[in-house]
């Protein structure tokens, strides 16, 4: 499994807990949120003490999911149907968003690829695999998405985390 050392490398580089996912066990989402907050230069590897550092490790399902707003003014598209779950204001301007999506991740991907252009926003550095994929993105705001399908949902649904920075930050 080629996954392994990927996610073992980019949890040490950031030092902290594992991130993962509610779905097939979540190690390839730990290292798919990690490099998310990487690229976007969110790992907080400074950080001290026990608190754990990232995104949530488990989301609901988009039909039991408790909804939190989105900051005012917030620049990055979101899918459409998405239900933000987790919003983290970080140091450097950065917030990050969780958020479940009713959709395959395949219909995700589509409407982030989309979306993202008609919002002024260029798609950099990105990679797609089975059942996650993730981008870069400048523009405005810059930062980081990535998606990855959740099996254990009984209908189709996509997690998606966030990094997003002001340009000017």
């Amino acid at each position: 499994m080629r996954l392994i050392p990927a996610c073992a490398a980019a949890l040490l580089l950031l030092s902290v807990a594992p991130l993962a996912a509610c779905g097939n066990g979540g190690t390839h989402d730990a290292a798919t949120a990690s490099a998310a907050e990487e690229k976007s230069g969110d790992g907080d590897a400074d950080s001290k003490g026990g608190e754990q550092s990232g995104t949530p490790q488990t989301v609901a399902c988009p039909a039991d999911a408790k909804a939190v707003d989105l900051p005012a003014g917030f620049a990055a598209p979101l899918p459409e149907g998405a239900v933000v779950v987790a919003v983290q204001q970080r140091d450097g301007g950065r917030t990050v968003v969780t958020a479940v999506v009713p959709a395959a991740e395949k219909a995700v991907l589509a409407d982030l690829q989309a979306a993202y252009p008609k919002a002024g926003l260029t798609l950099t550095e990105g990679e797609t695999e089975e059942h996650d994929a993730e981008s870069n993105f400048t523009g405005d705001v810059t930062g980081r998405w990535g998606i990855r399908e959740l099996s254990d949902c009984a209908q189709p649904a996509t997690r998606i985390d966030l990094v997003v920075r002001d340009s000017g930050s």
